[in-house]
């Protein structure tokens, strides 16, 4: 669909709308049929810095030389909140860490996988641990906090829907009535997918649970039912904005706040979101525990044995992790240390801070009325049911690059990632295959944007064949692409009942011709939809990150390790 000019634009414009006006009348129909000590002095703080993070990898140095050994961990996102406590505890032991930061289901394989060559894991949950740890490699694995996983909604939200009153004092709320608010349409909520991310695997996993109306874990039987499965689809119909990353749901809800009235995260991160938005002039998010049932994450840290002789070093930081001054800074981020959920440092100022009544979060062990998880067949079947049926469709709209420069391996790189991230056979093995109500998108660009294909339900191989079959030539315009995604993602046919991204690949610098006019209708549309941007080869990052910014997204950073795993990723995140 070339653009080089007035008539040849809107020539080009008209065709696609109207391939998407007939495929989005298919796509509709599909929908139908389916659907320290405690003064806080600086001598009991960390490190003055905190270490940067690159390519999601995060390393602690000891701060007086230390042993020499440096542990290579596989880590859930939301440990980057717990980073003066880490240092703390390099500090203390003498011992290095690597951070890995990645989603459950990577932690999860890194264990089916005989744990690679990592040292320890921590995921935020211990049924990671149980599902992945097929051949027990795991060791000496202790809990180093507690933090429930709560319904964080904005206060005036809150009040309005009479959960709340205006000193920020909760009432009960259980399932059904969460459920009733987002039947209404009075209820909107930002959640991490169940099948990427531990927070979100574990509200759905506890809403099941509460649904039963028992105290049991949840079994095959009650998974089957029909009613069950009919509840649960209401609750997830109220999710406006998914993600791979409990981390940067935070981070999107802070930066738009307006658009986002309510997340199911982390009760720490809702008290990190707070700070954030008190401090950008914003109301509070008020953290909702559901009466009838919440998950708590453990978070467990634990030993990879590969016989590679670094338990002694990793018993040295698990137990400076463990002392009263690196729990005094784990509380102040708002990880619960406690025995049975409680706050072991209530009376430190820091802690005061981040446990906040008026906030709606409680210090009450009591409140925690933790469900308890399924077994791991069953929870493999409950995020089974999740990916495929459950959870709300979405459409995702692939900008790829085909300029010259993609020929050969970047054009390959680009074809297996599509495959890993869309067929639904290689999909379903990291769980983010397309499911009937879903709609995929592929346009590739060049010097403009060439054509582009649709794909409604579970029937990708349109968008894999001109994957495959698409030339490789002419310069970089990714502004061209993404203007034409702009049509897709405002057709309301095609975004009727589903969450909505944006995701864009490129290996060059664009040509900046169309930035200016890709911006002024991006913030007119006022769709506030996200673009993830995937730079390999010589992507400009200034450029992608500009992009990631005005658009509330993510730059995924493609240049190191393997491509396909990053299509995956960002797939993850819709």
């Amino acid at each position: 669909m070339g653009r080089g000019g007035t008539d040849g634009r809107a020539k080009g414009r008209h065709g696609f709308l109207a391939l998407v006006a007939i495929l989005a009348l298919t796509c509709v129909a599909l929908l139908a049929a389916c659907s320290a000590p405690g003064d806080g002095s600086s001598d009991t703080t960390a490190a003055e810095t905190t270490p940067a993070i690159e390519n999601n990898v995060q390393t602690f140095t000891p701060a007086k030389g230390g042993s020499g050994t440096t542990l290579k961990v596989a880590s859930g996102s939301e440990n980057k909140e717990a980073a003066d406590a880490i240092q703390k505890a390099v500090d203390d032991s003498g011992v290095g860490v690597e951070l890995h930061y990645m989603g459950s289901l990577d932690i999860m394989q890194v264990l089916k996988d005989g744990g690679d060559d990592y040292d320890a894991v921590w995921p935020a949950s211990s049924i990671w641990l149980t599902m992945g740890d097929v051949d027990h490699v795991v060791k000496d694995a202790q809990s180093t906090s507690t933090t429930p996983v709560v319904l964080g909604v904005a206060k005036s939200k809150a009040v309005e829907l009479g959960w709340a009153d205006d000193t920020g004092a909760t009432k009960p709320v259980s399932t059904s009535q969460i459920i009733d608010a987002v039947s209404s349409g009075k209820l909107s909520f930002a959640m991490t997918s169940a099948t990427q991310s531990n927070s979100g695997a574990s509200a759905y996993l506890a809403f099941l649970t509460a649904l039963t109306g028992k105290d049991t874990p949840l079994t095959a039987d009650e998974l089957a039912d029909t009613a069950l499965q009919q509840k649960m689809e209401s609750l997830l119909s109220g999710v406006d904005r998914s993600s791979g990353s409990s981390d940067w749901l935070k981070d999107m809800v802070v930066k738009d706040p307006d658009a986002h009235p309510a997340m199911v995260n982390y009760e720490s991160l809702v008290a990190q979101a707070d700070k954030e938005l008190e401090q950008a002039g914003h109301e509070p998010l008020l953290a909702i525990y559901p009466s009838d049932g919440i998950a708590v994450s453990d978070s467990p840290l634990g030993y990879v044995d590969r016989g590679q002789g670094t338990e002694d070093a990793f018993q040295s930081f698990q137990k400076a992790l463990g002392s009263d001054d690196a729990k005094l800074l784990l509380e102040r981020v708002g990880r619960r240390t406690g025995l049975g959920g409680r706050v072991a440092n209530s009376d430190d100022d820091g802690v005061k801070q981040t446990f906040r009544a008026d906030w709606g979060i409680s210090t009450d062990a009591g409140m925690l009325k933790a469900v308890p998880m399924p077994a791991a067949d069953v929870t493999t079947q409950a995020l089974d049911l999740y990916q495929t049926k459950l959870r709300r469709p979405s459409l995702t709209i692939w900008v790829v690059d085909y300029s010259g420069s993609m020929r050969g391996d970047g054009k390959k790189g680009v074809v297996d990632g599509l495959t890993q991230a869309l067929d639904p056979t290689e999909s379903a093995k990291s769980m983010v295959q397309p499911t009937d109500g879903d709609a995929n998108v592929l346009i590739p660009f060049s010097s403009h944007a060439i054509n582009a294909v649709v794909s409604a339900g579970t029937d990708t191989s349109s968008i894999l064949s001109l994957a495959r079959d698409t030339d490789a030539s002419g310069g970089t315009n990714i502004y061209a692409g993404l203007d034409q995604a702009l049509d897709v993602a405002t057709n309301p046919e095609m975004t009727k009942g589903r969450t909505v991204a944006i995701v864009l690949m490129t290996d060059g610098k664009s040509k900046t011709d169309e930035r200016d006019q890709f911006f002024s209708r991006y913030e007119a549309e006022g769709t506030g939809i996200p673009v993830f941007s995937i730079m390999f080869g010589d992507a400009e990052p200034d450029q992608l990150d500009e992009i990631s910014e005005r658009t509330n997204g993510k730059t995924f950073d493609g240049r190191t390790g393997d491509l396909a795993t990053v299509f995956r990723t960002v797939k993850g995140y819709n």
